[in-house]
């Protein structure tokens, strides 16, 4: 064996057990992302496309979960376009399941558009729709854009109230002039960090930014705007001077 290929196998070597830390170390650190990774090293078992389950998982819940995720496309379409992204889903219907994955109390977490975790108490169809709206938010702006901040927190998540139609804030369509139920107020939260902090303490949070979302839209085409202003910011566009070009 010459010297060259005794230098490329033991950087082999230390490549490959840089990566066996590595991915140790995000077992212990961040067990669902691993889970992501490997849903079946964490019990998980495949039920149908990208959606794998916990083996408890009742046929019902089952069948419910696979519904919710075949009517994500039409709902994003409507307010995104085509949608591009392909999210892997775990979703856990019992303690044990979450205790597994060290998963917190969220109902449902969105990784980025790579994939998201749903808890026993986000396996509804309103819970699906809100993160899987996240992950094409993140897979129409691209993830070097969605970690410039730009997007402001408010807007990504009145956007998923929209797309989810969620009834716990927004009035059901048909029923008023405006679907609202609460006003916007003031300033919502625009760093993602800052959302999290208001929305521990904050019922109305959602209800608001949805609101103001709604009313945005509405004043500009109609759901398709969304689909515009996030083409545009992927090209490099600002929010700010989108979001002022196109008034609420």
């Amino acid at each position: 064996m010459g010297k060259a290929q005794s230098w490329l196998l033991r950087g082999l070597g230390v490549l490959g057990l840089l990566m066996m830390c590595a991915a140790g170390a995000l077992a212990l650190t961040q067990p669902a992302i691993a889970a992501l990774a490997c849903p079946g090293c964490y019990g998980f078992e495949h039920l149908a496309g990208r959606v794998y389950v916990d083996p408890a998982m009742p046929a019902e819940t089952r069948a419910a979960l696979l519904e919710a995720v075949a009517e994500a496309p039409r709902r994003l379409a409507h307010f995104y376009g085509s949608p591009v992204s392909a999210p892997r889903v775990l979703a856990c219907s019992d303690e044990a399941c979450q205790q597994r994955i060290g998963a917190g109390g969220a109902r449902g977490v969105a990784y980025g558009s790579y994939g998201l975790r749903l808890s026993p108490r986000g396996l509804d169809r309103v819970t699906v729709l809100h993160e899987l709206s996240h992950a094409e938010m993140v897979a129409q702006l691209g993830l070097i854009r969605s970690l410039s901040n730009d997007m402001p927190a408010w807007f990504d998540e009145g956007v998923a109230v929209l797309v989810s139609n969620d009834p716990r804030d927004l009035l059901p369509e048909g029923t008023a002039v405006s679907r609202c139920r609460v006003e916007p107020g003031g300033p919502l939260p625009a760093d993602g960090r800052d959302w999290r902090h208001s929305g521990a303490v904050d019922n109305t949070i959602y209800a608001r930014a949805a609101c103001r979302v709604l009313r945005w839209t509405e004043a500009n085409g109609g759901a398709s705007a969304v689909g515009r202003l996030v083409e545009a910011m992927a090209k490099g566009r600002r929010f700010p001077d989108l979001y002022r070009t196109l008034p609420e």
